[in-house]
């Protein structure tokens, strides 16, 4: 063998040392960052291809990010997840913005929750309308008042499993994702939504009954514990309650609504709305005798009902008793068998007030023309 060869096979040897040392330092250096996982067998097949590098970290069980405050964040992402997701298409980076090389660098912020808001915030980059809505929303409101607890983006969508929630856009979501959504920051009022006449409907898969994001839209959602809120429950009720062609489908007059908006507290609170919406006022909105989350079918334990409506009732009548509440007739339009004697007067009215009327206007009538004939007659007598 030539001195040549020899040093030739050396360099050689020497530089495979060199490649496997480099392979061997970069995955210590990987699995220190990773806190020393262990790989997992996430299937990869259907994530875009632009993302293998990431997951190629990411898939491996273990992974987890720790932050100043001492709290960790798994950050393992399955793969079969995020291929089912809607954002299924979208590069890593189309989210992660601030993420360019390795290792990361630490982000900046202090718990996993900051992260979740942070991030959530980019979310604007492509979803500007509804980030826009938002703004505005009862949830940013209390957000930017202290409360980080306060829903962003991420806890209605997900993350890496984005999903959509609206059936309106998306008839495939399952009837019951927003109300399972909201439960899990509003758990009380979700247990007394279950029990009412729509959460029972819609549990058993009735599709025209109100879930929580028909009354409170996901991105507009309005405080509603303000007075705007209350006056505008009667258009809400009756986006659904004035439907003739959904209420005949349950047998349920459209009169419930048309009555209220009739009598002397519909008539007066659709006033304030359209004129004074920040201006309170006393008058019995829909909410106020039916309940909110709790609403239950008229016909349900008459006696409950009846016990609720009555302290409202005292509110602006303190000297109204159980008579007082139980005269009130309901929405439906009287009958000869619901309320006879009622029925009987008002038809009564009916016919005798367009007798007086037609009298009068007859009489009236006949008078004039007299006094017309009788004009005509003199007048004849004078050129005579």
């Amino acid at each position: 063998m030539t001195t040549w060869g020899y040093r030739h096979r050396v360099v050689l040897v020497l530089l495979a040392a060199l490649l496997l040392a480099s392979a061997a330092a970069l995955l210590t250096a990987r699995r220190a960052y990773a806190q020393e996982p262990t790989p997992t067998a996430f299937p990869m097949e259907e994530v875009n291809e632009a993302n293998s590098a990431c997951l190629t970290c990411h898939r491996q069980e273990g992974l987890h990010l720790t932050f100043p405050s001492g709290e960790a964040l798994p950050v393992t992402v399955d793969a079969s997840v995020l291929a089912g997701s809607v954002h299924a298409s979208l590069d890593c980076q189309a989210c992660h913005t601030d993420i360019a090389g390795y290792p990361h660098g630490q982000p900046p912020v202090q718990n996993p929750r900051d992260l979740q808001v942070y991030y959530s915030q980019g979310c604007a980059n492509c979803h500007a309308e509804q980030a826009q809505q938002q703004v505005d929303s009862v949830h940013a409101q209390v957000r930017a008042a202290g409360v980080n607890e306060a829903a962003v983006c991420a806890d209605c969508h997900g993350s890496h499993d984005v999903q959509p929630i609206s059936r309106a856009k998306h008839p495939e979501v399952p009837l019951t994702a927003s109300a399972e959504i909201c439960q899990q920051c509003h758990s009380g009022i979700y247990e007394q939504f279950k029990a009412s006449v729509h959460g029972e409907a819609l549990l058993s898969g009735n599709p025209d009954v109100p879930t929580c994001i028909t009354c409170h839209p996901a991105h507009t959602a309005a405080d509603p514990r303000t007075l705007a809120f209350r006056l505008q429950s009667p258009e809400m009720c009756g986006s659904c309650h004035a439907d003739k062609a959904l209420m005949a489908k349950y047998g349920i007059s459209t009169d419930v609504f048309d009555s209220y908006v009739a009598d002397f507290h519909g008539t007066t609170v659709m006033l304030f709305e359209k004129t004074h919406p920040g201006q309170a006022t006393n008058k019995a909105v829909c909410i106020d005798c039916h309940g909110v989350h709790d609403i239950a079918p008229a016909t349900h334990n008459s006696e409950l009902i009846q016990a609720k409506i009555l302290p409202r009732c005292q509110e602006c009548h303190p000297d109204a008793t159980a008579n007082f509440a139980a005269s009130w007739l309901g929405h439906y339009a009287p009958n000869f068998e619901t309320a006879p004697m009622v029925t009987a007067v008002t038809w009564f009215y009916r016919i005798l007030i367009p007798m007086v009327i037609g009298f009068f206007v007859v009489y009236i009538a006949l008078d004039a023309y007299r006094h017309i004939k009788d004009r005509r007659a003199r007048r004849k007598e004078v050129q005579a």
